[in-house]
């Protein structure tokens, strides 16, 4: 409901809720500050596009997913896809959440062949008609099991749906006959009733009551189902994988075709299956045994409704999401009625006028009756002298003072903007805002966004995977069987080619299918980014850089860099000078040839190329010996350094040597001194030895004096 309030005070008014709906100013005026701060962060995400790559969790099998690319690129550039995508950002910057759905739907060729295909359709105010499982809690809502969308219908619209789902009934096989199918349409039609009513607006009651419409809901639900893959062989031997859910409508074709099981393995897989309906019963699908209607089964294994957040949380358990308006209502309100109060105060106040003495316009007042421009006299007329002859001041003697405008509410008013600013106000760099931004400023800029501006970026990157994820689950079941396809580019440019085209295998004889999407699963990235024009500018200035400084150095590598450049300028009449600078850049090897008459010209160029010139024969190999006299020079040049450089080590080596001999000479001196004195130290203490051994036996005869 705060999200309803949201989308009411950005896109409606500002001023009829209950918190400025009772204010005494007679002039309410909208200074919208927040607007242009939400402008700014949806040419942020429309700027900067989110570019999405398959990739094949095969190795061996990469051709599923360049046809794949193209095709998402292809069903991405559908007007259908653009508004989903800019209603839901739109929605997701405003109020916190946005969404879109994909659908498929069967499109018929001049030939009448019909094919289906994959398309998108926005979900309007996804914050009220939207509701998702609430277990699920991821920001792409890939863990949910089921999604309801509300879809109001008039009266009028309600009865054409009922006959169109009935009609869809019938085609399906469901045995009735006309008088029961009219009567059943009529008792639908008889008893319509809302499924459910929106989330509105309190604050804007008056905003229609919506009684005479009737919501219907779109409920997706997925479950897990148990299911058999089985393998049939042909007469030849090749072999054909079915689900036996999808046996029931071939079955008859491959036993006339002379089929037989081969293998059959169980399997688990998702379903989603689709219930339309109104607060009376399901609208769509057979009749199930309990008489009530089973829905449709749809393609892919994914609910195919992808949202997109704004900022988003979950307080106490509760999902919580908003988006620019939610902080910015109050200082918002706060600058309307500072500025609707000072108009206020110059609309009523009244005008300076002129105060004279009685005397002094005494008998000429009906010339003062009358101000400003009401005033048509040419000339005004007051007495010279009063009653006594005395002079009287000419003109007025003074005048009214003006009113005063409080010096808060001037002060305040350049705070209330300040106040917008700070919680809406996307944060453009000043020093690149200029219009004539070149390629590499413009990835600059990208590169400085605010932060606030990059939550909204990655949460739609989350959404556009998702997309991509559902996408591909789709592709999978839709591009089944042989036909021509558009494949678009990076660079926008399209191509055809065929899908599940069946061709024998050379090498081993069996049949094989080209750009075969159904036996292949792919990881899904998401990039943010510029986009392809601001990446080519930058390119283009890049390659006319590096053309000019290799004019004087390679002039052959100068001029591959300019008709490179020249393949990617688009203007009015470029293409044949576009053609002729690929074409001189395949015949020079540097771009692969793409089509069969690219290859063509490649094989006429190389047989009808002529013999080599004499001159130029000699020429090259005069080139080749003077390559070869410079390779000798620089040889024997390194040669020279190399001796120099062993010439050095060589005298450190012999200098290192010197010295460690010397200092081996001082050890064996130090060696023998400390021998020498060892062997002194040794014979005095010998000839001790031997004067104790002497001395001992007359010690003995000595006797002391008593």
């Amino acid at each position: 409901m705060r999200a309803a309030d949201d989308m009411m005070f950005y896109w409606v008014t500002q001023w009829d809720d209950s918190t400025l709906g009772e204010s005494s100013l007679q002039y309410r005026g909208e200074f919208n500050v927040l607007r242009k701060a939400g402008r700014q962060i949806v040419a942020d995400l429309r700027s900067n596009p989110v570019q999405v790559n398959f990739v094949p969790k095969s190795e061996s099998r990469d051709d599923g997913a360049d046809i794949l690319d193209g095709l998402y690129l292809t069903d991405d550039r559908a007007n259908t896809s653009l508004e989903a995508y800019d209603n839901a950002t739109g929605e997701a910057v405003v109020c916190g959440v946005g969404a879109w759905e994909l659908y498929t739907e069967y499109a018929s060729n001049r030939a009448g062949i019909d094919h289906q295909i994959i398309r998108r359709r926005p979900i309007y105010e996804a914050n009220n008609n939207c509701f998702w499982d609430p277990n699920a809690k991821l920001l792409d809502k890939s863990d949910a099991n089921y999604v309801s969308i509300l879809e109001a219908y008039s009266s009028d619209g309600y009865k054409d749906l009922v006959k169109e789902l009935c009609d869809e009934a019938s085609e399906d096989g469901v045995k009735e006959t006309r008088q029961e199918r009219k009567k059943r349409e009529k008792e639908e039609v008889r008893r319509p009733s809302s499924f459910a009513a929106p989330e509105q607006s309190y604050t804007f009651p008056w905003m229609g009551s919506g009684n005479d419409l009737i919501y219907v809901v779109s409920f997706y639900h997925r479950r897990k189902i148990k299911d058999k893959v089985i393998t049939f062989t042909d007469p030849t031997g090749q072999p054909l994988t079915l689900r036996e859910s999808d046996l029931e409508s071939v079955m008859d074709e491959l036993i006339d075709d002379g089929y037989v099981i081969a293998s059959e393995r169980e399997i688990q897989r998702w379903e989603v299956r689709k219930y339309i309906a109104s607060g009376e019963c399901i609208l769509n699908g057979k009749m199930g045994k309990d008489g009530e209607r089973e829905g449709e089964v749809i393609a892919g294994e994914n609910l195919p409704v992808v949202p997109t957040y704004g900022e988003r949380a979950f307080i106490e358990g509760e999902e919580h999401y908003e988006g620019i308006t939610r902080l910015a209502k109050d200082p918002q309100r706060l600058r309307n009625f500072q500025l609707s109060y000072l108009a206020d105060i110059v609309s009523r106040s009244p005008r300076p006028k002129p105060i004279f003495h009685p005397e002094q316009i005494q008998g000429f007042e009906f010339m003062y009756e009358e101000n400003g421009a009401d005033n048509n006299y040419p000339y005004l007329l007051q007495n010279r002298l009063d009653a006594n002859g005395q002079p009287l001041p000419l003109g007025a003697i003074s005048v009214m003072p003006e009113q005063t405008i409080p010096q808060a509410l001037m002060a305040s008013i350049e705070l209330s903007r300040q106040a917008v600013e700070d919680v809406a106000n996307p944060g453009l760099p000043q020093d690149i805002a200029d219009p004539d931004l070149s390629g590499k400023a413009v990835n600059a800029l990208t590169n400085r966004l605010d932060q606030q501006s990059i939550v909204y970026q990655q949460n739609l990157k989350h959404a556009k995977r998702r997309d991509a994820e559902i996408y591909a689950s789709m592709a999978v079941e839709v591009y089944d069987a042989p036909r021509e396809v558009t494949l678009t580019s990076q660079d926008g440019s399209t191509k055809k080619a065929r899908i599940m085209e069946m061709v024998q295998d050379r090498e081993t004889g069996e049949m094989t299918a080209l750009n075969d999407l159904t036996n292949t699963e792919y990881e899904v990235y998401a990039d943010i980014g510029p986009s392809y024009a601001s990446k080519k500018e930058q390119t283009i200035e890049q390659l006319t850089a590096m053309a000019s400084s290799l004019a004087q150095v390679d002039p052959m590598m100068s001029k591959m860099l300019m008709l490179q450049t020249l393949t990617l300028i688009n203007g009015v009449d470029m293409e044949p000078v576009r053609k002729y600078a690929r074409k001189q850049l395949i015949l020079a090897d540097i771009f692969e040839p793409e089509t069969e008459e690219e290859e063509a010209m490649v094989r006429e160029a190389r047989s009808q190329q002529p013999p080599p010139d004499a001159n130029m024969v000699l020429a090259q190999a005069e080139m080749e010996k003077a390559k070869a006299a410079q390779m000798n020079a620089q040889r024997e040049t390194l040669k020279d350094q190399a001796n120099a450089q062993n010439n050095a080590a060589k005298t450190q080596i012999d200098a290192f040597r010197a010295q460690t001999d010397r200092a081996a000479v001082q050890v064996d001196a130090e060696k023998a001194g400390a021998d020498i004195q060892f062997k002194q130290a040794q014979t005095a203490g010998k000839m001790m030895e031997n004067v104790q051994r002497l001395v001992s036996p007359f010690r003995a005869q000595v006797q002391p004096r008593q």
